[in-house]
């Protein structure tokens, strides 16, 4: 069986920046986002269009309004 972490491990691994993209402009955790977009299909009805982003302070408020799309 695994041994499990001590509270002391898992706050020292949340505080690393190990593996994690920093904005350089605000400094804060850019976090992944899936995103999904409307589209028109060839028969004239809605398709979903998928697509991922990174979100920081920065970007976020314009994002979730839907200012920024492309």
């Amino acid at each position: 069986m695994a041994k499990g972490k001590t509270f002391a491990a898992k706050v020292a691994h949340d505080m690393s920046n190990e593996g994690k993209l920093i904005c350089p402009v605000c400094e804060t955790e850019m976090k992944r986002i899936k995103l999904i977009l409307s589209r028109d299909s060839k028969a004239g009805t809605w398709q979903p269009k998928y697509e991922f982003r990174n979100v920081c302070k920065c970007n976020e408020q314009d994002i979730m309004t839907g200012k920024i799309l492309s």
